[in-house]
C-alpha cells in the first residue's frame, strides 16, 4: 500500500510545492488512518508555506483539516470504525504523518469529529480548522463559558466584540460566543451582512465606512467584555485599539502578532498567542474533546453550524500551490478546498 500515497511536499523553505510518492502511515494506539477526499487551504498554511512562521525542518508535508474515509484504525480506538466518514484536524506540532497534504493521513481521535450521512465533507471540513483557534482564545482564555449548541441562545448579559465577521475564524467565533448567550458586535460590508446576521449578529457595523466613522459606532455599540480581532492586521488593530482604549484599556485578542514595531494607545494589549497550543497545556485537555465531539459534532448534525462560501479551487494535490497562491492574495467569505 505504501506506493499508493502521494503528498505535496515542501522541499526547502519558501519552494513551491511539490508532488512526491511518501510512505503510507500505519496508526498507532489512538489513531486512525484516513482516505483523504478534500482538504481546506488554512491561512496559517499559507504562512508556513511561504514565510517558514516554524522555521521548520525540510523536507515537509503540511496542511491542518481534511476530511475523509476511515481505512484502519490503532490500538484502543473505540469513538471511530472503519468506512467512517470524518474531518480532521490536524496539530501541525505532529508532524508529516497527521499533515493533510496527502493522500492517506493519520488522524487523532480526540480531534476527530464523526460526520453523518447525507453531510458534504466540504461543510466540517472547511470550519475545524478554526475549532482550536476559537476554543483555546476565546474560552480557555478569555473566559467565555462552553456554549450549548443543543439549546437556544440564553441571554448572559455579556458582550463581546469581533472584527472581522466575514473572515473563516470571525465567523466561526460569532456562532461560537453567541451560542455562550453573549451579544455579538461584529463588522462587514454591506454585501456580508444578511450572511452575518444569520450567524447570530446582534449589530453588524460596515467597515467600508472611513475610519472614524467605525471607530465611533463600534465604541457606541460598547462597553465590551471580550475584544477579539479576527484580521489583526495593523489597519484594523488600531481601529479595535481605540475602541479598547475610549473604555480605558484592556486586552485586544488577535489572530497574528505585531508585523513590526507598534504603537497602541496607553493601557491596550495587543495579546497574542498560538491559541490552538493553549489546549495542549496541563489543565486545558478537558477543552478539546468536548470542543470536537461535543460542540463541533452536534453543531454541524444538528445545522446549527455553518460555514462561510465554500470555494473548490481545483482537483489533486497538484491544486495546492493555486489554493495557497490564491489566499495568500486574500479572501473575503470563503473557505478554500482542493477536492483529491
Amino acid at each position: 500500500m505504501s506506493s499508493q500515497n502521494r503528498a505535496a511536499v515542501i522541499p526547502a523553505a519558501q519552494l513551491p510545492l511539490k508532488v512526491e510518492t511518501v510512505e503510507t502511515p500505519t496508526p498507532g494506539p489512538g489513531d486512525i488512518l484516513v482516505k483523504n477526499e478534500i482538504i481546506a487551504v488554512n491561512p496559517v498554511e499559507v504562512a508556513i508555506a511561504k514565510h517558514d512562521l516554524f522555521h521548520s525542518k525540510y523536507p515537509l508535508i503540511i496542511g491542518t483539516s481534511f476530511g475523509g474515509t476511515v481505512i484502519a484504525i490503532g490500538g484502543g480506538v473505540s469513538d471511530f470504525a472503519v468506512g467512517d466518514r470524518v474531518a480532521v484536524y490536524a496539530n501541525p506540532k505532529d508532524g508529516d504523518k497527521y499533515a493533510s497534504y496527502q493522500n492517506y493521513a493519520l488522524a487523532k481521535v480526540d480531534t476527530t469529529c464523526l460526520v453523518p450521512e447525507g453531510l458534504d465533507l466540504a461543510v466540517p471540513v472547511s470550519m475545524i480548522g478554526n475549532l482550536t483557534t476559537v476554543v483555546g482564545m476565546i474560552s480557555a482564555t478569555a473566559g467565555v463559558p462552553k456554549p450549548n449548541i443543543e439549546r437556544q441562545k440564553v441571554p448572559i448579559g455579556k458582550k463581546i466584540l469581533v472584527y472581522g465577521g466575514t473572515s473563516n475564524l470571525g465567523s466561526f467565533a460569532i456562532q461560537y460566543v453567541n451560542g455562550a448567550g453573549y451579544t455579538v458586535v461584529t463588522t462587514t460590508s454591506p454585501k456580508h451582512k444578511a450572511f452575518v446576521d444569520k450567524l447570530g449578529a446582534d449589530k453588524v457595523i460596515d467597515h467600508t465606512q472611513d475610519r472614524e466613522a467605525i471607530v465611533r459606532s463600534l465604541i457606541a455599540e460598547g462597553p465590551y467584555d471580550v475584544v477579539v480581532d479576527t484580521i489583526s492586521y495593523p489597519n484594523t488593530m488600531s481601529i479595535v485599539a481605540d475602541v479598547v482604549a475610549a473604555q480605558g484599556g484592556g486586552r485586544v485578542f488577535a489572530t497574528m502578532p505585531p508585523f513590526g514595531p507598534e504603537t497602541l494607545p496607553k493601557g491596550v494589549v495587543r495579546y497574542f498567542n498560538s491559541w490552538p497550543y493553549v489546549l495542549d497545556e496541563e489543565g486545558n485537555e478537558h477543552w478539546i474533546r468536548w470542543a470536537f465531539h461535543t460542540f463541533f459534532a452536534k453543531g454541524i448534525a444538528n445545522g446549527k453550524l455553518f460555514p462561510t462560501q465554500i470555494e473548490t479551487i481545483g482537483t489533486g494535490l497538484e491544486a495546492v500551490n493555486s489554493g495557497l497562491d490564491t489566499l495568500a492574495k486574500g479572501v473575503s467569505c470563503s473557505k478554500l478546498m482542493v477536492e483529491l
